[in-house]
């Protein structure tokens, strides 16, 4: 097998028209950003998508499951070039929970990419929390007393100091998921 450079520039003047699974901003600024660095100007179209599967999956094959469901609504719903989806989710790995994404694009063509990682292990109340019913973002706010911090920095921002936030975490996602398109 012979490996490539790709050459992402959009020399036309067919604007690419990209369609990512969700309304959140930090989520569809991340999406922006890795496009336009990938192709120019790009129109980024949000769409409101149900991942189909829990608020925090448990597994990485649920969150990479969440994350195909809603790349490949955002598209068959917009008929854009790509559909893009992004889920967040827990993983157990020797026996310690970790936060974790997954990213999935799938294009026109039918053609699919997966990229995760950001891996940052959690402490066990948190999960509990999430074991018990209730969503990570939501116990990230009762934790800081803030509101919607999965729609800024998100659990990766608090626990890094803000050496790392959620936008910057998803726009590695998402590069990772374009290496094989």
């Amino acid at each position: 097998m012979e490996l490539t450079i790709k050459n992402y520039s959009n020399k036309s003047n067919n604007m690419k028209r990209i369609a990512i699974g969700s309304k959140n901003p930090v989520k569809v600024n991340a999406c922006k950003n890795v496009m336009e660095k990938l192709y120019g100007e790009v129109e980024i179209i949000p769409v409101e998508i149900d991942s189909g599967i829990s608020h925090t999956p448990l597994t990485d094959e649920e969150t990479i499951k969440g994350a195909r469901n809603r790349a490949y609504q955002a598209l068959e719903k917009t008929k854009a070039d790509m559909g893009v989806g992004m889920e967040g989710g827990i993983t157990k790995i020797t026996g310690r929970y970790f936060l974790t994404g997954w990213c999935v694009v799938i294009d026109k063509e039918g053609r699919e990419g997966i990229g995760g990682g950001s891996t940052l292990e959690l402490p066990s109340f948190i999960v509990e929390k999430v074991k018990e019913g209730i969503e990570l973002g939501k116990v990230m706010d009762s934790i800081i007393g803030e509101n919607n911090t999965k729609q800024k920095y998100g659990a990766i921002g608090i626990f890094t100091n803000m050496l790392l936030d959620r936008q910057k975490a998803w726009e590695i996602m998402l590069i990772y998921a374009m290496g094989k398109l």
